[in-house]
């Protein structure tokens, strides 16, 4: 368990969990509910934070942690039914709804009362339209990724 005992790693691994949300209302707009635009992400996330690819099931499952408890669903434990219910109502929210759910998400992750700092990527870029935009006068860390089909590319090991 490095990530508890190495305060760097977790500020890391932090980071990442905010790229990744930060991230993925600039996906949505591409008409992907929350689950599939999350596909992939944190494997993206990890390749341009230099984290090894291992850690990307935890960054998702810190995403999906925060959004559940956004959306008043508490916080499930991870491998429980409790979870996959709550994902699952989401899922069925209307597809803007889930957008500002997560956008409401990474703009409290990023709280500046919490110990982490938003780093600033002032734009998104969004792969299917080709266009780019300011997405948050802040300048939120945004990284444009197109959800993934399978395992990553590459084995984890850096």
């Amino acid at each position: 368990m490095t990530w508890v005992t190495d305060p760097e790693l977790t500020k890391r691994l932090r980071h990442a969990t905010q790229t990744l949300l930060d991230s993925l209302p600039t996906v949505m707009e591409d008409g992907l509910p929350f689950t599939d635009a999350l596909h992939g992400g944190a494997q993206h996330i990890c390749d341009t934070a230099e984290l090894d690819y291992a850690w990307a099931p935890m960054i998702e499952a810190e995403a999906v942690r925060a959004v559940t408890r956004e959306a008043g669903h508490g916080e499930p434990a991870l491998f429980t039914p409790e979870l996959s219910r709550a994902v699952e109502r989401i899922e069925s929210l209307p597809l803007a709804y889930q957008q500002r759910l997560v956008q409401r998400v990474a703009d409290r992750y990023a709280d500046p009362g919490r110990t982490s700092v938003r780093s600033v990527v002032a734009t998104a870029v969004s792969p299917a339209r080709g266009t780019t935009r300011p997405r948050h006068p802040a300048g939120p860390n945004v990284l444009p990724f197109t959800p993934r089909q399978g395992p990553p590319p590459r084995s984890p090991g850096r």
